[in-house]
């Protein structure tokens, strides 16, 4: 049966578990899940993930939901040589790794908070302005944590920096450029972006985002900017 992949690319953590498998050279296919269209919630996709969230994995006989599990038994399968580094095994390492992941949905549901997607989307609204000290906040830690070290979780790229770097591309739908106060971590955005499988993951469904987001707001296309 192979390895498949239940996914939807406007969502990072979808997009999250593609660069895992891409950076491990697991071979899969993907089935999409058009979350606009409500396929989350047919019966037959239920049975493979009974939350009826994107992203689920079938491996042979497992069927697997929820990203961080899906990408940390990917590492534990498939990772070989060099690419064991992306989720180590030594257990000071590991732990960074694992409490980084829950960082990455920290990160993801402030950022989906601050710009209210469902609300700009479908009901007329707009981000929400009051929210932007939580980003700030987000955006700090991560400065942080890259002080004296390349990637998030150390001097190695690891799962957690594909779960970290997915949310913050959200950001690029709205005005928001202001990174002077966080040099480590625009570097850092940049060396992400640098993969040579980013692109092919991440850019036409963000290409779709933002213009769809733009559009509900009304923003011209010169305050498009980005990271």
């Amino acid at each position: 049966m192979g390895v498949k992949l239940y996914h939807f690319g406007l969502s990072p953590f979808s997009r999250a578990v593609q660069m895992t498998l891409t950076a491990l050279g697991v071979k899969y296919s993907i089935e999409t899940i058009d979350l606009m269209k409500g396929e989350q919630r047919t019966d037959e996709y239920k049975k493979i993930n009974p939350r009826g969230k994107v992203p689920a994995l079938v491996d042979g006989k497992l069927s697997l939901g929820e990203s961080r599990a899906i990408a940390c038994y990917l590492c534990n399968k498939y990772a070989s040589g060099s690419k064991k580094t992306l989720y180590p095994s030594a257990p000071e390492l590991r732990a960074k790794v694992d409490m980084l992941l829950y960082v990455g949905e920290w990160i993801a549901d402030t950022i989906v908070e601050y710009l209210n997607i469902a609300g700009v989307l479908f009901r007329g609204e707009k981000p929400k302005d009051e929210k932007l000290a939580d980003v700030k906040s987000c955006l700090q830690y991560l400065e942080d944590c890259l002080k004296g070290q390349n990637y998030i979780a150390g001097d190695n790229l690891t799962i957690a920096d594909f779960f970290a770097v997915c949310p913050l591309l959200l950001l690029e739908n709205v005005d928001f450029n202001d990174y002077d106060p966080y040099p480590k971590l625009k570097k850092w955005i940049n060396t992400m972006k640098s993969l040579k499988y980013f692109d092919e993951i991440n850019k036409e469904p963000m290409k779709m985002f933002k213009a769809a987001f733009n559009e509900k707001l009304n923003l011209p296309a010169a305050k498009q900017t980005g990271f």
